[in-house]
């Protein structure tokens, strides 16, 4: 009983070690992203300059929007390989998925808090913001939107508001479409550029002072640049124009806040350009048809302290949710 007992003791510590040492973060600068090259959704892995670009998930599912964990030793991503969309989890080198929670009823778009213990995501069924632990426990409503971005600093997340409503042909109308961002401590909400709408796509600086977002303006169905405006809605300037009629669209920062990387038509697919915020000529990053696109962007030399602290927040929001 005794060998029995220690034999497995021995099992549970080094099946537990061995887990985490398979979960190692990578070494240099990776570009994460999802691409349609193979008539599949699947997750890809690159250098921040486009080469060795490497299948992750190699999955007959729709795999898709994947994010780094802050200590870039994990991915989340959405996948419908449960037969519905819902969040993800494997290590940095596609082994070891597993799902977020434990009941799956439609979640997409996550992002992580930047302690790394919680996640934001929008259900798509309702049209809300929701906040839970990386362990897929203790759920809670945040805000009524979709696409979320949770700041740096772990106090504020932006999302997309309007009235979103499906329209007859089953697609989802976002018409007056605007940023918000919701106070974690507060509760409060408000309008990132007050009067403006057509907005999507926020992404925080990794500093958590500017916001960049995609941006068509007051034209309904007109074409997207990107945009970067200060958190305090001052500074607005446009990164990326209309270039041929091409929407250029979701932003993501590079982890010293020089560059960004974001989405452009290109011969009726998307593929993935970058660009510095000082100017300059766009690089093209992907060159596969197919679609390439929703990239998120780790630099190990960048990577920020996962300790928990108390700007953070995210371990008393689910507290002060429940004093409402």
């Amino acid at each position: 009983m005794k060998r029995l007992c220690s034999t497995l003791i021995t099992l549970l510590i080094f099946g537990s070690l061995s887990v985490s040492v398979l979960a190692k973060a990578p070494e240099t600068a990776k570009v994460v992203f999802t691409s349609r090259r193979d008539g599949n959704f699947e997750i890809y892995i690159m250098n921040s300059d486009g080469s060795d670009q490497i299948n992750l998930t190699q999955h007959r599912a729709k795999d898709s929007t994947p994010v780094w964990s802050p200590t870039g030793e994990q991915i989340l991503f959405t996948s419908d390989r449960g037969g519905i969309e819902d969040l993800y989890l494997m290590n940095a080198d596609g082994t070891n998925v597993r799902q977020v929670f434990k009941k799956l009823i439609g979640r997409e778009f996550p992002t992580w808090s930047p302690d790394g213990k919680a996640l934001a995501y929008h259900r798509f069924h309702t049209f809300s913001i929701y906040t839970a632990s990386s362990a897929g426990k203790d759920e809670t409503k945040v805000a009524d939107g979709l696409w979320s971005a949770w700041s740096p600093n772990g106090s504020e997340i932006a999302f997309m508001a309007s009235k979103f409503v499906w329209g007859e042909n089953g697609n989802l109308q976002v018409p007056n479409v605007r940023i918000q961002i919701i106070n974690l401590q507060t509760h409060v909400e408000d309008v990132l550029l007050p009067g403006q709408i057509g907005m999507f796509d926020p992404a925080w600086a990794p500093d958590s002072a500017q916001v960049a977002f995609s941006w068509r303006g007051r034209q309904i169905g007109g074409t997207m640049g990107i945009h970067v405006v200060n958190r305090d809605g001052s500074g607005l300037r446009k990164i990326v124009d209309v270039e041929d009629g091409m929407a250029a669209f979701n932003p993501t920062w590079s982890p010293d806040g020089n560059e960004l990387i974001y989405n452009k038509g290109v011969g009726g697919v998307r593929d993935l350009f970058k660009v510095a915020l000082s100017g300059g000529v766009p690089e093209r990053l992907t060159h596969r048809q197919g679609d390439n696109f929703d990239a998120d962007w780790f630099d190990p030399a960048f990577a920020l302290p996962v300790s928990p602290q108390s700007s953070f927040l995210t371990t008393t929001w689910g507290k002060l949710k429940t004093q409402d």
